[in-house]
């Protein structure tokens, strides 16, 4: 019985959790209607209900009827590219993406789910939301080291129905290595969480030396 209820409680849980993601998604979101000849490198607009960032725009003008504009712009989301063209005056969709900051709190489904919580400039907790990230390639291969990371440390993104975009965490960690291996006379250092990256023959186990992140280069032995 305990069991049930137990799992009755990470049910629901996990239920409010991302019902405050959908609300934050609509919080972060906001749009603003241009033209398409006022499109330039690096908007993030929304065509066809999917998000792109632009990547190129070129201006062809057609004499008396307004030219048109091509852009080279990259899905968000899955990352292909389309080139498409727009009449100058057509009216485009931009998406205004702010930028929250975030606590990561926990790991959830088996590890495959990551909690977040935002926090304001403030730090005012009445503010906090979380944010539940479902997919691990969103976190720019950060998911291993976000529990060896201290509980204030601050992870920044965008949220867009559900998605991360633009991960951006601390760019340095020290770990303790477990294991070395030789590797054609190369180190091979292998971390408790289960990464490894290259790094000096000097080097033995129970070290504890600093890593560049999202790289996993090796900077120096703490």
């Amino acid at each position: 019985m305990n069991k049930f209820l137990k799992a009755s409680t990470s049910i629901t849980r996990l239920i409010n959790r991302q019902q405050s993601t959908i609300e934050t998604c609509q919080y972060a979101k906001r749009f603003q209607e241009i033209e398409a000849s006022e499109l330039k490198k690096g908007m993030w607009i929304e065509h066809k209900s999917k998000l792109f960032q632009i990547e190129k725009v070129v201006h062809q003008k057609v004499a008396m009827r307004g030219g048109f504009i091509i852009t080279d712009m990259k899905n968000v989301i899955d990352g292909s590219k389309s080139n498409i063209k727009f009449r100058s005056a057509e009216n485009i969709e931009l998406v205004d993406l702010s930028r929250s900051t975030y606590n990561f709190v926990e790991t959830i489904k088996d590890g495959k789910a990551f909690v977040f919580r935002r926090i304001d400039s403030e730090g005012d907790e009445e503010d906090d939301e979380d944010f539940v990230c479902t997919n691990i390639s969103q976190l720019d291969g950060y998911s291993p080291y976000l529990s060896l990371f201290g509980e204030d440390t601050e992870f920044h993104f965008r949220t867009y129905n559900g998605n991360v975009i633009d991960f951006k965490g601390p760019t340095q960690i020290d770990l303790t290595i477990r294991s070395v291996s030789d590797l054609q006379n190369n180190n091979v250092l292998h971390f408790e969480n289960g990464r490894s990256c290259k790094g000096p023959i000097y080097l033995k186990p129970g070290d504890k030396v600093q890593i560049r992140l999202p790289e996993e280069v090796f900077i120096t032995k703490v």
